[in-house]
């Protein structure tokens, strides 16, 4: 039976005790777009882009961040495991030129397109419709290290992924929540069955939730105590509803996470 392991704390601490490798790493960590704007809509939610302290940093912060949670998780990633991390466009080459110099093989760069993106008030700019998400292997084919690839067709294989943004009935309270039909494209393409899948910026718990639906593993770290309680309702749920598809082990102190990454973990 998969398992669905969720974590409240901060990966740059959480990541230190786990003891296990992991066959992918797809995150969503912060964009550092957080700004104090707040667009004001007739006859519609008034859009804040103020996200959360969690999302402010100079861009000198940011790639410090950036290279620090990238070498946690490093070690953590089996030697044929997939690096795949969304992003803003404006910082895809620094991101790139920090996972390649801590070893890493970019492989590609896809793009998100949000057919319903916030729209431009002032109309002096273009709508923020894409993001990117960059793709690395820590194993090189030139060593011949095979790595999961699930090539469908020709037709599906764009690197290109449209779809609109998480609205409706499904949307929490997480400002960036990034659609399941997203994420289930990126799980199809670079994990198997029963997979262990590493997202230590887990938000909402969209990854743990998808991984319930298509037999993966997953192991989701959030420091936000508001998100983690939505993720784990959520997460609990989606168990519920597919009744015996998934064990959920819900970690929210140090002690028990550093417990449960010592013992003989099963998955």
């Amino acid at each position: 039976m998969p398992k669905q392991i969720l974590i409240h704390g901060d990966s740059a601490e959480v990541l230190k005790n786990i003891k296990i490798q992991v066959d992918s790493c797809i995150v969503d960590p912060p964009y550092n777009t957080a700004n104090k704007n707040t667009k004001i809509l007739k006859g519609r939610k008034a859009l804040s882009s103020d996200f959360g302290e969690w999302d402010y940093f100079t861009d000198e912060q940011y790639l410090e961040f950036t290279a620090k949670w990238i070498d946690s998780v490093h070690d953590l990633i089996k030697t044929s495991g997939n690096l795949v991390i969304f992003s803003k466009l404006e910082y895809i080459s620094d991101i790139i030129r920090i996972y390649e110099k801590r070893g890493f093989k970019h492989h590609a760069t896809i793009i998100w397109h949000k057919t319903n993106p916030s729209p431009q008030i002032r109309k002096t700019g273009f709508l923020s419709s894409c993001e990117a998400i960059l793709w690395a292997t820590k194993g090189f084919d030139d060593k011949k290290i095979s790595y999961t690839f699930n090539f469908s067709n020709q037709r599906d294989m764009h690197n290109f992924i449209e779809t609109p943004i998480a609205m409706g009935k499904v949307r929490t309270k997480h400002p960036t929540q990034k659609p399941k039909k997203v994420l289930e494209k990126l799980l199809q393409i670079f994990t198997n069955e029963g997979d262990v899948i590493l997202d230590c910026f887990a938000g909402s718990g969209t990854l743990a939730d998808v991984s319930i639906d298509m037999g993966r593993n997953s192991i989701s770290i959030e420091k936000d105590p508001e998100y983690f309680e939505i993720m784990k309702n959520r997460v609990e749920a989606c168990a519920d509803t597919l009744l015996g598809s998934s064990e959920v082990v819900v970690l929210d102190e140090s002690s028990k996470i550093r417990k449960y990454f010592n013992g003989n973990i099963q998955f």
